[in-house]
């Protein structure tokens, strides 16, 4: 194949809109920062063409619109403050939450990681499942805990504020003597090869849980995707279940599915 050849396929590529948007956003997830101009350039198509996908981008929830550009998403960026990730892409949570339950069996014992689309599952566990939760979350802790119908193992150790969680050598100690069914797994953001959280200390409780679990399912919506965190959690092949919301694209559907189970919640 000549060069020409090569540059009229890319070219032919990214008139496809849904084609040059997933391009875009796989470029800012490498970066968290796309140029108008240079994307213009690179995908060879106008700049006003590029302004029209970012706005779409950005109806969606994908991007931040900024001068010159886009940024990566920042209401859910690893390391806010956790009230204001709860109140993030809070629609999608509950589907993913909802689409969780399907999994949860009357009478087991499940743990629930620290995480805002997991506590949402905390809070949404049915009535009359006999399900015992344990969890090193302290919302969910008390969430679980004003029910009579719902058994509550509380994780102690050293309070983390910015997750509100339960961690360090006390905590390990604990999950290590336990056995679940289901661990319900959060991350702060999707890499190419899986999981990764902000902490070192919250990445040892979760793969504390992850060794002690039958069956391991993530819960995250699809704005994980662009986000980067540095302390990795586990590969995809330790996963038995990936649950995500449907603003997923169809590059990363196709991705994620070929390496675990992908289940989509309808928003």
């Amino acid at each position: 194949m000549t060069v020409r050849q090569r540059t009229s396929d890319r070219e032919l590529r990214y008139t496809s809109a849904p084609q040059r948007r997933e391009e875009i956003l796989r470029r800012m997830r490498g970066t968290g920062y796309v140029s108008a101009p240079e994307l213009s350039v690179e995908l060879a198509v106008s700049e006003r063409t590029v302004r029209r996908d970012l706005q779409k981008l950005a109806e969606q929830g994908l991007v931040d619109l900024v001068y010159g550009g886009a940024l990566a998403p920042t209401g859910v960026a690893p390391g806010s403050p956790f009230l204001t990730r709860v109140q993030a892409q809070y629609a999608q949570k509950r589907a993913i939450a909802n689409q969780a339950l399907q999994l949860v069996e009357p009478g087991a014992t499940i743990g629930i990681d620290a995480g805002t689309t997991t506590l949402e599952m905390a809070r949404l566990l049915p009535p009359g499942s006999d399900v015992t939760v344990v969890t090193h979350s302290l919302p969910a802790m008390g969430a679980v805990g004003e029910r009579d119908d719902l058994t509550l193992i509380g994780l102690g150790g050293l309070l983390h504020p910015s997750t509100q969680t339960f961690t360090g050598p006390d905590t390990i100690t604990t999950i290590s003597r336990l056995r679940v069914h289901t661990f319900f797994l959060a991350a702060s953001g999707l890499g190419p090869d899986g999981a990764y959280c902000s902490s070192p200390l919250d990445a040892e409780a979760k793969r504390a849980f992850i060794g002690i679990a039958e069956r391991v399912v993530l819960l995250t919506d699809s704005s994980k995707l662009r986000q980067i965190a540095p302390v990795p959690i586990c590969d995809y092949g330790r996963l038995d279940a990936l649950i995500t919301d449907d603003a997923i694209t169809d590059a990363d559907r196709t991705r994620l599915a070929s390496r675990t189970r992908l289940l989509i919640a309808a928003g």
